[in-house]
Order: C-alpha cells, then sequence, then structure tokens
C-alpha cells in the first residue's frame, strides 16, 4: 500500500463588502502590495454599478479592464443576470463557478443559484443572505480563499487598514 501526502490545510472563506469601488480598488492594490496570493480572489458587483458616462465602451469591457490592470490580464470575467441581483460581474477564481452550466442555464442565473454557491463554498446561510443582501444594494464583494493561517493575516490585514 503507497501512502500519500495530502494538503491537510484548512481552507477558509473571507468576504469583506465595500460600498465604494475606490474603497475595493484600494483593498486590491494593499493585497498586491503585501505580495499576497491573488490566484484565490474573486469580486462579485452589479454591472450597473461601473460609472461609463466617460467611456464608448461597454459597462463590461470597462469593468474586465479595470479589474485587469489590478490582477492580472489572465483575470477570468464573466457575467450573469440573476433575477434578484440583476446583471452581476464576477471576476477571479470563482467565474467558473458561477458560470457553470446545468440544463443550459448557467448556476448563477438561477433564483437560489448565487445563495447556493456561496452555501457550497462554505459560507454559513446567515452569511450567504447578508452578503447576497449586500450584493443586491450595491456594494461590491471581495471574496478570498486559502488557507486559515492566511485568510486571518488578510483579515488583521484589511480590518486595520483605513480605505
Amino acid at each position: 500500500m503507497i501512502l500519500g501526502k495530502y494538503n491537510t490545510k484548512q481552507k477558509k472563506i473571507y468576504f469583506r463588502a465595500y460600498k465604494e469601488l475606490s474603497q475595493l480598488e484600494n483593498a486590491l492594490k494593499h493585497l498586491k502590495e503585501e505580495n499576497t496570493a491573488l490566484s484565490q480572489v474573486s469580486i462579485l458587483g452589479k454591472v450597473a454599478q461601473f460609472d461609463t458616462s466617460s467611456s464608448s465602451f461597454n459597462d463590461t469591457y470597462l469593468i474586465k479592464t479595470s479589474l485587469q490592470n489590478l490582477l492580472g490580464k489572465t483575470l477570468r470575467f464573466g457575467t450573469f443576470n440573476n433575477p434578484e441581483s440583476g446583471s452581476v460581474f464576477i471576476a477571479g477564481a470563482l467565474v467558473t463557478t458561477f458560470l457553470h452550466k446545468i440544463n443550459g442555464k448557467s448556476l448563477a442565473t438561477l433564483s437560489s443559484g448565487s445563495y447556493g454557491i456561496f452555501r457550497g463554498i462554505g459560507v454559513s446561510e446567515l452569511q450567504a443572505t447578508t452578503y447576497l443582501k449586500l450584493l443586491n444594494t450595491g456594494s461590491y464583494l471581495l471574496i478570498l480563499r486559502g488557507c486559515k493561517f492566511e485568510i486571518e493575516a488578510l483579515d488583521t490585514l484589511l480590518s486595520t487598514t483605513d480605505f
């Protein structure tokens, strides 16, 4: 019998809501400055929140470009329409989960899709409901996934920084 080493580090999910885009941008810049591994970062927000009055591009192009400038050109990006949230963008590690198709529809487009995804990645019922309400009322959601000690350190970093 061959026994392999398994990754036994406990994974943890971290959510933080930002009312203003500038707050989210500053948090992402701060994480980048601290050399945080940004491979497990995801961002959700309403497409209509971005100010495109000075741009001739469509909303999603502007959002994607803005986030790529912060997180890198290989950033995964997508959009979906949810009955409760409206038109939402998703960027980062959770794109494939939110846009995964079942019977021709993305999970996130189902009425309880985003809630189910949040629960599936380990968020409590209360947290899932709370963060979906924040998304629906216009907040940007920053979602980080990592080992317990990494997430605790990031929580301390983001909680003690004034954005």
